[in-house]
């Protein structure tokens, strides 16, 4: 259960995360989604979780900038007294192979992905500790663990929450805090538009699913894990990719 709880949902607009944002409140838990983008698609998700009887905040800030998110941390903390759950799931990508990946780009995935998950970690985290309890879901990507072609920036900044994801478990799974990854393989989302058909096609024929995932399916992982009755997971990456064999 979920009812009840406060829960931070980054990126929490578009794809993935508008989904994660919608199974949380539709489950009862207070969310507050955290958006760079569109005022518009934030104010059309409020009126649609508001028709349903549902509440939805929203904070409009980048991920990647220290002071917005302690800033807004903090406000958080001041109205309900506490987070229970942060799902970190903004993210970008600029597809490249290393050789014709400028630094720009590289900064940008980076300072998105892995500095967005840092700096919402590190402002949750103590509030957490010092309730002895939490919830921490890191969006990864299979990418971020097997390796794939010309995703270098990408995967690698998603490599990168997946070890900070295991070192901070280590640290704070003793004081009540679980963490824990969710790695998809190829979601039907926004971002895949730009995805050539070649690539999607090869993504498909090597999963044993013979299909891409969809967003709700990551959101109903997602809710699993948030739940206090599957406490006993933390520290693990749990992968959704239909079975990808490469």
């Amino acid at each position: 259960m979920v009812k009840d709880k406060i829960a931070i949902v980054t990126g929490a607009t578009r794809g993935i995360g508008k989904e994660i944002a919608l199974k949380l409140a539709s489950n009862g838990a207070k969310v507050i989604g955290i958006y760079a983008r569109s005022d518009k698609a934030a104010n059309e998700i409020k009126e649609e979780l508001n028709k349903e009887g549902y509440d939805i905040k929203f904070y409009k800030g980048l991920v990647n900038d220290r002071e917005f998110v302690h800033s807004t941390i903090k406000e958080i903390i001041e109205q309900y007294g506490k987070i229970d759950i942060l799902v970190n799931n903004a993210g970008i990508n600029r597809d490249n192979f290393i050789f014709q990946t400028v630094e720009k780009d590289w900064n940008d995935v980076f300072q998105t992905n892995f500095g967005g998950t840092y700096h919402f970690c590190n402002a949750v985290i103590p509030y957490m500790a010092e309730r002895r309890r939490g919830n921490i879901i890191n969006m990864i990507s299979v990418t971020g663990v097997n390796g794939r072609e010309a995703q270098t920036n990408y995967g690698c900044s998603k490599g990168a929450i997946v070890g900070l994801t295991r070192m901070l478990s280590r640290i704070y799974s003793p004081q009540g805090i679980r963490i824990n990854a969710v790695a998809p393989g190829m979601i039907e989302t926004e971002m895949l538009q730009h995805v050539p058909d070649t690539k999607l096609n090869n993504f498909v024929y090597h999963t044993n699913t013979q299909s891409l995932g969809q967003s709700k399916q990551v959101a109903n992982t997602v809710l699993f894990l948030a739940q206090d009755e599957d406490s006993y997971f933390t520290n693990t990456v749990f992968k959704l990719d239909g079975g990808f064999l490469r």
